[in-house]
């Protein structure tokens, strides 16, 4: 693997100046508010913040960049109704009669899109009020992502400088304005920037030079034609149009919005670092620009496990994904396998391999198992009691060791026990006061023993050859299994 795919905190003065990745597997839904100016870039990030399990979006606004707020309204009612989420508050921002920016045509192409058509309201509601609802009805403090100018932020401040406190942090697209190549987001209403950096509410600019922004380029749109996910299908309809092809092929987009959206799914993408004085005003030093390409596309194609939060790294950058990181026989598959059985199971079978020391059926069932477990209580990981009762006796045992890894349950913590008699492969799972027990179903249970015991009647029992077939037995079981189908699940009340 290569060396780059490894952070490593040097000194603790280090964490003075790095973003807080939160790394607890007990993720929520985090409440958002969303700022656009619907240029195309808005469109494909609003696409990953609206068709995922993992964001509760409390309100929509637009402001006046990329289209006029009027437009813009219009637009992001026909998107949110494409994605499902016609339920989400939207409020329009004040025209602010400036020039009409260069690429305005272009962002105006959606306006002309097959998008449904939708009905905006008579009166829309005013963008300032909306945020001032959507932050005093919120529980939790809101994180507020900007993908246009901060006009509508600003003028909410003014307005109610109490607002604030309800914000957690700024997440915006755009430059800090003390820097000398401005982005275009914040020279569209540079005062409004200077007043929400300086309002003491933490902001985090994503800022990149082109070169190292992930481009959506024909290459990558390919690779969504693939997909069936609310979000693919939204982004294919609306480059399916003459004039957005002409674009893709001309190398005009690139995923300058997304960048926020994928960061939001996908912490360890980047690194954030202070700037100096005594505001919390940080900007993006790092990002992985391949890492977001996989993310993209793993989200894109469903492949991020819709309703389970994702497991985040410890000292990882991020969990490999690129098929050149893995040995002759896993890559071709990885990326079949991520797709067919998403990110949430490649992480848990991955480390469990390598804590396993080699392919297993058995510990890539346990894997399985877990992630399933999951899903089925709406657990994160940590949050499981577990009790195998795959016994003490491999290779059934090694079941045990995809468990701990896919829930995140550990001998160290306490929080997973070994039945040692009457050994099976299956597992109860406890969340709270809900309690499952998966076994695997009998067929298939037959047909992995069977496997099993030609193989080491052939090869011997711990010959590196018997080895060696097992790890291709193992390839087949992890690309065919499906979690879904291949348990007996029981509740109990």
């Amino acid at each position: 693997m290569d060396t780059a795919k490894f952070r490593f905190v040097i000194t603790i003065s280090l964490l003075v100046f790095l973003i807080p990745v939160p790394v607890s597997a007990h993720e929520a839904r985090r409440s958002v508010i969303l700022d656009t100016d619907m240029a195309t870039d808005d469109v494909r990030a609003i696409a990953f913040l609206a068709d995922t399990d993992r964001f509760r979006l409390l309100a929509a606004v637009t402001s006046d960049g990329g289209c006029a707020p009027d437009e813009g309204l219009q637009n992001l009612l026909r998107v949110l109704s494409f994605l499902d989420a016609s339920e989400v508050p939207v409020g329009m921002g004040t025209q602010r009669f400036q020039p009409t920016p260069l690429f305005r045509h272009v962002c105006e192409i959606l306006s002309r899109s097959p998008l449904p058509k939708t009905k905006a309201p008579n009166t829309p509601r005013d963008a300032r009020v909306l945020i001032h609802s959507a932050l005093q009805g919120s529980h939790e403090k809101v994180t507020y992502v900007c993908l246009g100018p901060l006009t509508n932020l600003a003028e909410a401040l003014r307005k109610l400088p109490s607002a604030a406190a309800h914000i957690e942090r700024v997440l915006y697209s755009g430059s800090p304005p003390r820097e000398t190549d401005s982005s275009w987001n914040t020279a569209r209403d540079l005062e409004a920037a200077n007043e929400v950096f300086r309002s003491g509410i933490p902001v985090y600019a994503f800022h990149l030079p082109d070169a190292e922004v992930l481009r959506f380029d024909p290459d990558l749109y390919q690779r969504i034609q693939a997909f069936d996910s609310k979000a693919a299908r939204l982004m294919k309809l609306l480059y399916s149009q003459d004039e957005m092809q002409e674009l893709l092929q001309e190398g005009h987009f690139r995923a300058w919005d997304e960048t926020v959206a994928l960061y939001l799914i996908d912490p360890s993408l980047g690194d954030f670092e202070k700037l100096p004085g005594t505001v919390p005003v940080f900007h993006l030093t790092r990002w992985d620009r391949e890492g977001a390409r996989q993310t993209y596309v793993a989200v894109l194609s469903e492949a991020e496990t819709p309703g389970l939060a994702p497991r985040l790294p410890v000292l990882l950058s991020a969990y490999p994904a690129n098929p050149e990181e893995f040995r002759d026989d896993v890559r071709p598959l990885v990326e079949i396998i991520i797709a067919k059985h998403g990110l949430e199971e490649w992480k848990a079978a991955l480390l469990t391999n390598e804590l396993h020391r080699h392919l297993g059926v058995y510990s890539l069932l346990g894997a399985k198992m877990g992630i399933r477990a999951r899903e089925l209580l709406g657990a994160s990981l940590d949050d499981l009691e577990v009790e195998s009762h795959a016994g003490l006796k491999p290779p059934l045992s090694c079941m045990t060791d995809g468990l701990q890894v896919a829930t995140g349950a550990s001998l160290g913590r306490g929080t997973i026990r070994v039945h040692k008699e009457d050994a099976f492969p299956g597992a109860t799972f406890q969340y709270g006061t809900k309690k499952v027990t998966l076994r695997l179903k009998q067929d298939v249970e037959e047909r992995i023993r069977e496997d099993l015991h030609k193989e080491a009647q052939k090869y011997g029992g711990v010959t590196p050859e018997y080895f060696h077939h097992i790890r291709e037995l193992s390839l087949k079981y992890w690309q065919e299994l499906n979690r879904k189908t291949i348990f007996d699940e029981k509740f109990e009340k």
